[in-house]
């Protein structure tokens, strides 16, 4: 993940965190980058690999995977295998590519469904 991305995962995150208090835990993030080879070793041996997404959203019913990429960023081939693999089993996967589309899915998958802000318990 490149510094571009990282700081627009950070924007995402805290929004939902600071928007969506009563899903808090419900959004977290796949630490599958390491910055150098020992913590790289260390993680590998705990079960980290390339490809997974960045961010996990467990949602009414579903499981979602979220991969956050800049306009002009493309998916690895670890990344696209990771994709192929969910969808095959039957869970979401989706790339989002700004801070503004991700705040629009997560409204829509909170939201969706006729709940309102008026119904969703928040603190």
């Amino acid at each position: 993940m490149n510094n571009e991305e990282e700081v627009m995962q950070a924007e995402c995150t805290k929004w939902f965190w600071n928007t969506f208090i009563a899903e808090r835990r419900m959004l977290f993030h796949v630490d599958n980058n390491s910055y150098n080879g020992v913590i790289g070793a260390r993680k590998k041996a705990l079960g980290v690999c390339r490809g997974p997404s960045d961010l996990v959203f467990v949602c009414q019913g579903e499981v979602i995977f979220i991969e956050l990429k800049t306009p002009s960023g493309s998916q690895t081939d670890e990344q696209r295998d990771f994709e192929m693999k969910v969808k095959h089993r039957g869970h979401a996967y989706v790339v989002i590519r700004s801070v503004e589309a991700f705040q629009e899915f997560i409204i829509d998958k909170i939201y969706g469904n006729g709940r309102t802000m008026a119904n969703t318990k928040r603190r």
